[in-house]
């Protein structure tokens, strides 16, 4: 029987599994097929297999590598993932397959900040998993408030387009990352998140997320890049070069001879900075109508 939804849980000796099979047994019923991807005991394996639920042994790590493992094998036209710690409450997991079965969205995520028990998150987490979700947003254009989330649904034809790809450490903000590099709509869903049991939070893969959002920058936007770092250039410059003038007019003896060549260069600096990156933006645009005419 073709199953209409397949979720994915990774896990790692998590007690909370049982209880989210439960919840998502009760929410969607026989048309859902559950598959726990596993990096554990052979004594939690074998406990998690008497659930009934299809269990894959993952032999190397990373839950984006997992999360793969689990898609790969998935049956169904609507896949999703959630995490294992039972912090998600799976009400997300409806609402999300509710978006992508009506065309809405291609990939939703759940936002844990929107309704979160307190306690359940660190302070520092926030801050950077917000400054993430910033830069994200900003730069793929999609109005997401937590790319670190641990929920998440996608249509068949969105997970197809990256089935082939490596994941890098990146947890669920890979998928994000490299379906909006592809063009699919990306939508969140608010979601209730609660304390963990046990064990605590972690920005693990905050620096790998903020990376590859980095390096995109880099090689799809090269003005956005080197264009800030011209301005700063010039700004810190032309400030050093004014405190020189203010100097001279004061004094009037010019006597800042080393500040004024380290402005000057500043300035030229960040001049040759903004022209790198229009002419790195005019290579790219190029580049891009010539694939364009290949594809015609």
């Amino acid at each position: 029987m073709q199953h209409k939804i397949s979720i994915i849980i990774p896990t790692i000796e998590e007690n909370g599994v049982f209880s989210i099979i439960k919840e998502i047994r009760r929410a969607l019923g026989k048309e859902c097929e559950i598959i726990v991807v596993d990096k554990s005991s052979d004594a939690y394996y074998r406990s998690v297999k008497r659930t009934g639920v299809k269990v894959i042994r993952q032999r190397d790590s990373g839950v984006e590598n997992a999360i793969m493992l689990g898609l790969r094998s998935a049956r169904g036209n609507m896949l999703a993932s959630i995490d294992a710690d039972n912090t998600h409450d799976v009400s997300g997991l409806v609402k999300g397959i509710g978006m992508v079965r009506s065309g809405e969205a291609d990939l939703v995520l759940g936002n844990r900040l929107s309704d979160m028990e307190k306690g359940a998150m660190n302070l520092y987490i926030k801050i950077g998993n917000s400054a993430l979700s910033w830069l994200y947003a900003r730069f793929y254009k999609a109005k997401v408030h937590d790319i670190l989330t641990g929920l998440f649904v996608m249509n068949r034809k969105a997970f197809e387009s990256i089935r082939e790809i490596e994941p890098y450490r990146a947890g669920i903000a890979f998928f994000a990352i490299e379906l909006a590099k592809r063009g699919f709509k990306i939508k969140e869903v608010n979601i209730r998140y609660y304390k963990r049991a046990e064990g605590r939070s972690k920005l693990a893969y905050g620096v790998g997320v903020a990376s590859h959002i980095v390096r995109q920058i880099r090689d799809y936007s090269p003005l956005l890049v080197f264009g800030v770092i011209g301005v700063v250039f010039i700004a810190v410059g032309a400030a050093i070069g004014a405190m020189v003038i203010l100097q001279f007019l004061s004094t009037g003896i010019f006597t800042e001879i080393g500040r004024a060549f380290i402005s000057f260069m500043l300035i030229v600096l960040g001049m040759l900075s903004i022209m790198t990156g229009f002419i790195l933006d005019l290579l790219l645009e190029i580049e891009k109508r010539l694939d364009e005419l290949k594809r015609r």
